[in-house]
């Protein structure tokens, strides 16, 4: 399996993935909708039973979770009913949290301190929520040997490239256009074909290793319905000069046929 493919294959089954160090702490990164777990631990992994731990995200101006020898408080409005910590876990010296049901908006720097500790200490997570929705590309004009295709990418977080490739995995020149709105991207492609095959638009998330394609194919182009509107006219057409000219050399007894390298003349009887 495709390693991109596999990293979001885990994220989809577990509450949360650890994918590394970031800046002193770890980074996060699960897919939305999902839960997410922020480890944190004191150094020395003492029981905090009695002790204080305090979440705060967006700069420490908003209070995501407090625990306090044993009482819990959540004042943040947005977090009430998704935030929740480990209760068995915090004698071992656990002060993780589990954000359930995330949010685009949910992603973002925490903190994690413990204060009354000697030394105090503060530990940082950086979440990160990712939603990658499958591309979809369509054919929107056709002429008579060109065809135009387009891209497009809905809610996607965080930012993906886009490009649209031909079936050798060649990246085709694009008009590209991109809306931002609360967090999430929409992108989308424009391209003109002149050949027949099988075309991919492809989405690249390079932030959480995760990529994801459509596909759709240009078949050879015939624009069948005015052919037959044509040959059809056509037809008619000279049917109906056959029609008038025929009594005429009917009545002139003379019908002219070319055969091979001249022309007979028949005089009809």
């Amino acid at each position: 399996m495709d390693p991109a493919a596999l990293s979001w294959s885990l994220l989809c089954l577990l509450p949360g993935i650890i994918l590394g160090d970031t800046n002193g702490g770890v980074r996060v990164v699960v897919k939305e909708d999902s839960d997410a777990i922020l480890p944190c631990s004191p150094r020395t992994k003492e029981n905090l039973s009695g002790a204080l731990f305090d979440w705060r995200t967006n700069n420490l101006h908003t209070d995501v979770f407090m625990y306090q020898a044993g009482s819990v408080t959540i004042k943040a409005e947005e977090f009430k009913g998704r935030v929740s910590h480990f209760p068995h876990e915090v004698k071992n010296g656990n002060a993780s949290i589990i954000i359930r049901n995330t949010k685009i908006e949910d992603g973002g720097i925490y903190t994690c301190d413990l204060p009354h500790l000697e030394p105090p200490q503060r530990f940082y997570i950086q979440l990160v929520v990712g939603a990658s929705p499958k591309p979809n590309i369509v054919i929107v004009n056709v002429t008579e040997d060109r065809v135009q295709l387009k891209c497009e990418v809905q809610g996607a977080s965080p930012k993906p490239e886009v490009e649209i490739q031909d079936s050798s995995g060649n990246v085709l020149p694009a008009e590209k256009s991109e809306v931002f709105e609360r967090r999430r991207y929409t992108v989308i492609l424009v391209t003109t074909v002149t050949k027949t095959g099988c075309f991919r638009c492809v989405a690249k998330q390079e932030e959480i290793h995760h990529e994801t394609s459509a596909e759709t194919y240009v078949p050879v182009y015939e624009d069948t319905c005015s052919k037959v509107d044509v040959t059809g006219w056509l037809s008619g057409y000279f049917l109906g000069v056959f029609s008038v000219v025929l009594p005429l050399l009917v009545a002139a007894k003379c019908i002219r046929i070319r055969n091979g390298g001249g022309d007979v003349t028949h005089q009809l009887q």
